[in-house]
């Protein structure tokens, strides 16, 4: 296992100031997959709350490793949402509902950090008669669609396509669960405002870290995730938005499953205030704090019922052999040495093939017909629906941890 020099700390993205204080280190990483044998390559990034304006951020510094080690896929989408349930709005529709009113007849409508371009699409389903022009903006196009034009940008760095609105300003401008993953919030609404026609409207969606979450289940969500560098709430939100000369006029908390959720509008306020709004002490904390208690309670209580499993003489598999088995089996030399000697069986479909403490990782496939016990290791919500839904025709019907402990 290798670790990323991580020991550096950034200044506070929204006030310049670096004092901190910490709040809980969350570990993540990748596997290095250049070799048979699977190493793991571990970043550990810094939850600190600023001692000057009360933000909340990763103070770790986002090197250009780490940037590669976290977005090491340039082509595919990670899956926000479980299934909607039959008759249910999705989020999607839920997110044009709440700004469908600014949405006005040939309006420049841009998604900034589009991806797979699921709002646009959504927004040109509902709306075909009022010949919208939409735009994305990503590193990446990732929609390839003849309808939605595309620029390709850097979202930390929006300045550099500037150019691109010269002649057509933005009548509304998008950025669903981005906010979260740029480096200055800041300068992206900036940016993002430099180019809103007079009375362009700009519409966000980022996690609710606010009081909402502190009663959920946190533990399979990604609301604590090493690109989420930071974390909002509605008045941290306002304070933001107010330092880059706009101002809130409409918000919704919800949730979705899980996921907490945080929509807003905002509209240029009539001068610019470098100045910040108090943010303020808030249940931030206590959300940082829920979340890593509720994981750490289902890592112990896993590793309990595996080794329960083992004791009684089974034979278990383990299918998902990412972040989580990592931790899982991290801090468990007993779990180590049970799949040494085989009485834990490997599988991942994409790590197929691979070895880890020299055994062989078996292909998921492998799992439809095996008399073995099977267990999901992932936790995130989507991930285990997907797994849960994959093995529904297999003769082994694979145990949901989660669900188990």
């Amino acid at each position: 296992m290798t670790t990323l020099d991580v020991t550096s700390r950034s200044h506070c993205q929204v006030c310049g100031q670096k004092r901190w204080q910490d709040l809980n280190t969350l570990t993540g990483g990748i596997w290095n997959t250049s070799a048979v044998e699977l190493e793991r390559q571990e970043i550990d990034f810094t939850i600190s709350q600023c001692l000057s304006c009360q933000h909340v951020q990763i103070s770790t510094v986002y090197t250009e490793d780490i940037f590669k080690a976290l977005y090491f896929s340039n082509t595919s989408e990670p899956d926000m949402w479980c299934n909607t349930p039959t008759g249910a709005r999705s989020p999607y529709q839920e997110m044009v509902d709440f700004f469908e009113d600014y949405i006005q007849p040939n309006s420049n409508v841009v998604d900034f950090g589009a991806g797979a371009g699921l709002t646009l699409k959504q927004i040109e389903k509902d709306f075909p008669q009022l010949n919208l022009v939409l735009n994305s903006v990503d590193f990446h196009d990732n929609i390839q669609s003849n309808t939605i034009n595309h620029i390709s940008a850097d979202l930390n760095n929006l300045s550099e396509i500037a150019q691109s609105f010269n002649s057509s300003t933005i009548d509304l401008a998008i950025s669903t669960h981005v906010l979260e993953h740029v480096l200055s919030p800041v300068d992206f609404l900036l940016d993002i405002a430099k180019n809103l026609s007079h009375d362009g409207t700009i519409f966000i969606e980022v996690p609710d870290s606010g009081e909402n979450a502190t009663r959920l289940n946190l533990e399979f969500t990604n609301l604590i995730h090493g690109q989420h560098i930071h974390y909002y709430t509605l008045e941290s939100l306002n304070a933001i938005a107010h330092k880059a000369g706009l101002n809130v006029v409409k918000y919704k908390h919800l949730i979705t499953g899980d996921i907490p959720r945080l929509m807003v509008i905002l509209k240029k306020s009539t001068e610019l205030n470098s100045s910040l709004t108090t943010i303020g002490k808030h249940s931030i904390t206590e959300v940082i704090t829920l979340r890593f208690n509720q994981y750490n309670t289902y890592l112990l209580n896993s590793q309990k019922k595996i080794l329960a499993l083992l004791e009684q003489g089974h034979q278990v598999g383990l299918w998902g052999i990412g972040g989580d088995f990592h931790l899982l089996i991290k801090s468990c030399t007993k779990l180590l040495d049970a799949i040494i000697q085989e009485d834990i069986i490997l599988y991942d479909m994409s790590l197929a093939g691979h070895t880890f403490n020299g055994k062989t990782i078996q292909p998921s496939s492998k799992l439809e017909n095996n008399e073995l016990i099977a267990l999901i290791v992932p936790i995130y919500g989507p991930t285990r629906e997907k797994m849960n839904n994959i093995s529904q025709l297999w003769q082994t019907k694979p145990i949901d941890i989660y669900s188990q402990v």
